[in-house]
């Protein structure tokens, strides 16, 4: 497998910002959760970052043009720093300014990488890379998933938090090293000309994909954020949530190998996953602590199941513009996607205990998005078909 010194700069790059965002996701909230078990400032927290991940996201995009991929990513790192160093000098009496400051920054650590990251995949990896690139950054990826937890667990049970995040901090500055090896490239023409909704989604099929993707943003956004939650009300050690996670991540890679290796059709896949994903719901509504394992692993599994029997079909209509085309749509899913997410978490600051109204609303909206995902697939499949023919783009 031959891979050009820049392809493996590119992976190992992507791998220690998959690093960062694992902890993020897993740590940085259990830090902000442990100080009280404070439900509403993990929400804010996480709708603050959202906030600024899609502001960042568009400044990045700009940016793609009038400066360089490189420079974007560039910041992603700068920002990161900036948020595990302000989480190192946190003070009590400064909790709700540490809340915004580092919702922001870690926020715009994901912005920027995302706007960049993209216009690497469509404007510096050639076709003959993708091969070996999404071979060893999948296996590399399973190995983040699992060992992260782990080991961030072992460093903040020996070293505390503050010690975990200057570990973090000195893990971002080695990531400059490697964007830095990366060649200087940037899109040949400004992404905001002529990106109107009629422009972008005029292709066959696409005009049901913003619909679909605000769904998808609902969807994925209430299972990610309540699976963290019900993990939080199971136990607040690190060791047992980093256990918790990396047993749900084995659970799925042995998912996504029974969903390889037996011949299901996608319809079926389907259907399993939406009775998963309802019996999680139903075991979340009574609000037994003994249950929430069962309830997470249900949305998990489901999850997947739901959206590996449905991903392939919304890569055939991505596949059918030039780069500049699909970058200029990434911006509109990225659109989609935030307004999905946004619409959960602002519901979530009303939820004051797992089983209220608030969270029985945001349960049966989660439920509404999962139904409309395969009808407006199906219904840009079709159009797509008409257009282009059965099995293009396969």
């Amino acid at each position: 497998m031959n891979v050009s010194r820049e392809v493996w700069s590119f992976i190992i790059f992507n791998n220690i910002m998959s690093t960062l965002f694992t902890f993020t996701s897993i740590f940085v909230n259990l830090f902000i959760w442990g100080n009280g078990s404070d439900l509403l400032a993990v929400t804010w927290f996480n709708l603050l970052s959202m906030l600024a991940l899609f502001g960042t996201y568009l400044l990045g995009s700009r940016y793609l043009y009038k400066r360089s991929a490189r420079f974007v990513m560039a910041w992603s790192v700068v920002f990161a720093v900036g948020s595990y160093i302000s989480l190192y000098f946190y003070q009590a009496s400064d909790r709700i300014l540490m809340i915004v400051l580092v919702g922001l920054l870690a926020g715009a650590t994901q912005g920027f990488y995302w706007s960049g990251n993209n216009a690497a995949l469509y404007f510096f990896l050639k076709s003959e890379d993708f091969p070996a690139y999404f071979s060893i950054n999948t296996i590399l990826g399973q190995i983040v998933t699992v060992a992260v937890p782990l080991f961030s667990s072992a460093i903040v049970y020996w070293f505390a938090f503050k010690g975990a995040f200057l570990i973090m901090v000195v893990l971002a500055l080695g990531a400059i090293f490697f964007v830095f090896r990366l060649p200087v490239f940037a899109v040949d023409q400004p992404l905001f000309q002529d990106i109107r909704y009629k422009t972008v989604f005029s292709k066959a099929g696409t005009r049901w994909l913003f619909p679909m993707m605000v769904a998808t943003g609902i969807l994925t956004q209430f299972q990610g954020f309540f699976s963290m939650i019900f993990i939080f009300h199971m136990t607040s050690n690190e060791i047992f949530v980093a256990l918790l996670n990396v047993g749900y991540t084995i659970v799925l890679l042995g998912g996504l190998i029974v969903y390889r290796r037996t011949h299901v059709d996608e319809n079926s896949w389907l259907i399993i996953g939406i009775i998963l994903i309802l019996a999680g719901y139903i075991l979340a509504m009574t609000n037994h602590s003994m249950l929430m394992i069962l309830v997470v692993l249900f949305m998990q599994i489901g999850g997947l199941f739901f959206s590996a029997s449905s991903g392939r079909q919304s890569y055939r209509l991505f596949m059918q513009g030039d780069p500049v085309w699909r970058t200029k749509l990434g911006i509109w899913f990225e659109a989609a996607l935030a307004l999905g997410r946004m619409i959960v978490l602002a519901g979530a600051l009303m939820v004051h205990h797992i089983g209220d109204i608030p969270f029985f609303f945001l349960i049966s909206l989660s439920t509404l998005a999962m139904f409309t995902m395969p009808f407006f697939q199906a219904k840009s499949v079709i159009e797509f078909e008409k257009e282009h023919g059965k099995g293009a783009y396969l």
